[in-house]
């Protein structure tokens, strides 16, 4: 009877001490929810930064983690909107699926940039009609959409609702000295972007954003429209185009060719792999490339 007695003690001290298993979508989620839920959570990440999250599979072992999960987070406002639906529906864990008690986009908690209007339809390209989700590349956005995350983990674990509070306060005011940090280095200037993902960046720092490449978000601009918006980049000065990798280098390489004006090739997420390997890291790699 004693040795019975001690075997529930230990399951039960166990299941008290369990961290909460989170599932975030991207390295950028897995950072905030690591600084609010610390030593109370086990985060895992199922991109890894080299995917663009928009283009992701629903892998099987996407579904197999998704499944194991008290929590899944994601950036929202429809960035993972091709593959994580899926996901979750193969995952068949209750808890987890859109609305329900462990679910969280980190994009329900602040106020996004480029809110489209009117009729929207496929013709319009990739338009995501909740706004433009590139927001992780806006240190103070990150510290807003941390608000989402308390809200989850408290309503899963109210006891240490005031640890997570005290976590997200902290962030937020770490957020706010890195984006302080990082104006001190962004020198004035025109800037443009292949797709929509720099946006926020630009934005928050104050940048002279002259518009995209791309006309229609998601679809390769056609030799018409480079050759107009090189002209136009050219007359009005511009001084750098933004691209990640997984733009099409001819385009580019065609743009600088016809307006002369260079390209900064950066990531607009963290990469576990290399100098972007988190939230500030990717800050400082970004102002390091525009030198």
């Amino acid at each position: 009877m004693n040795k019975l007695i001690s075997i529930l003690l230990i399951l039960i001290s166990a299941n008290a001490f369990a961290k909460i298993k989170v599932v975030a979508t991207l390295p950028d989620v897995a950072e905030v929810v690591k600084a609010i839920g610390q030593d109370k959570v086990d985060v895992t990440s199922l991109l890894l930064g080299g995917t663009d999250p928009h283009f992701a599979d629903a892998r099987p072992d996407y579904i197999l983690k998704v499944n194991r999960a008290d929590v899944v987070c994601a950036m929202g406002l429809d960035l993972e909107i091709g593959w994580l639906p899926k996901v979750l529906e193969k995952a068949a864990n209750a808890k987890v699926q859109s609305g329900g008690p462990g679910f969280c986009e980190l994009g329900q908690a602040i106020k996004p940039l480029a809110v489209p209007t009117g009729v929207i339809n496929r013709s319009l390209g990739d338009v995501h009609p909740h706004g433009n989700p590139h927001f992780a590349l806006d240190p103070l956005k990150l510290g807003e959409s941390s608000a989402e995350v308390v809200r989850v983990l408290t309503a899963i674990d109210g006891a240490n609702a005031d640890f997570y509070k005290k976590n997200q306060d902290a962030f937020v005011k770490q957020m706010q000295t890195l984006h302080s940090e990082i104006q001190g280095q962004i020198k004035k200037a025109k800037v443009m972007e292949y797709h929509k993902e720099f946006t926020y960046f630009f934005n928050s720092y104050g940048l002279d954003s002259m518009g995209s490449l791309e006309e229609k978000p998601g679809m390769p601009p056609s030799a018409t429209r480079i050759a107009q918006v090189a002209k136009e980049a050219k007359a009005n000065k511009v001084q750098m185009l933004f691209a990640t990798a997984s733009a099409p280098h001819q385009t580019l390489e065609r743009f600088t060719e016809l307006s002369g004006i260079p390209v900064v090739v950066a990531p607009s997420y963290i990469q576990l792999k290399g100098d972007a390997n988190s939230i500030e890291a990717l800050q400082k790699l970004i102002v390091k490339s525009m030198k």
